[in-house]
């Protein structure tokens, strides 16, 4: 009877991962929901298609992506509200090798009326929390590609060249990196040797410790039906 509890127990686990698995496959990198009642900008989004082709530029831009670019194909997922097409939502997972690894953060954008002359307006969902010198408590984002710090040329927002791929490319490759420490200006030369790999370090564990913090939360309404869902996992690891 005990073998056969525990035989059945592995089966219905097995069968559960394999949903999971299932459920993940088929997860779309980049697609249109309703409820985005929980966006933060979403008393300010307007009713209409003004960037219906915008997001449609983005869509086939991720489809492009994802046919040659494999490393990409586990990191950014975008949605956008059906109904008020200015109001974009970006979820980056983290890979290996940061001290953010497999953490889910979220970024709520909104697409102004002046765009493309000028970017979007972007709040990262922190909780309170500031996970990297470039990404403070209250959402701020500071990138030079959304005019939210100094940059020259090509770092910054160019009105006829510049897009929202780029944007949510730069938050992961730029802010979401392996040396958060060293995101601080001048600090690569202000601590070079020993000191600066031990201010690295506690800055990596002190990043890994806000990124469970988060995940303990309760996840945007978009993302709770993320397959295999990494809030889930981390909450229960937390709790134990």
């Amino acid at each position: 009877t005990l073998v056969s509890g525990w035989s059945n127990s592995r089966g219905k686990k097995e069968a559960t991962e394999d949903e999971l698995m299932k459920k993940y496959q088929s997860f779309k990198h980049f697609d249109a929901v309703e409820d985005f009642s929980d966006h933060h900008y979403t008393n300010l989004g307007l009713l209409g298609n003004r960037y219906a082709g915008e997001f449609l530029v983005l869509g086939r831009s991720f489809s492009a992506i994802l046919s040659y670019s494999l490393s990409f194909l586990d990191i950014i997922y975008v949605r956008v509200c059906k109904e008020k097409k200015d109001l974009l939502r970006d979820v980056i997972i983290e890979p290996q090798g940061t001290p953010y690894h497999y953490g889910l953060f979220v970024f709520d954008i909104l697409f102004s009326q002046n765009y493309p002359d000028v970017p979007t307006v972007i709040i990262g969902v922190f909780l309170g929390l500031r996970l990297n010198p470039n990404l403070y408590n209250y959402g701020k984002v500071c990138l030079e590609l959304v005019n939210t710090w100094s940059g020259k040329g090509n770092e910054k927002w160019l009105p006829k060249t510049s897009t929202m791929l780029q944007v949510l490319v730069s938050i992961q490759a730029l802010i979401l990196n392996g040396n958060p420490f060293f995101d601080k200006p001048g600090y690569i030369t202000s601590y070079a040797g020993c000191e600066g790999e031990r201010r690295s370090h506690a800055c990596h564990e002190h990043a890994f410790v806000l990124s469970l913090k988060i995940m303990k939360r309760r996840p945007p309404k978009v993302m709770i039906v993320y397959p295999g869902s990494n809030f889930y996992f981390i909450q229960i690891f937390c709790q134990k």
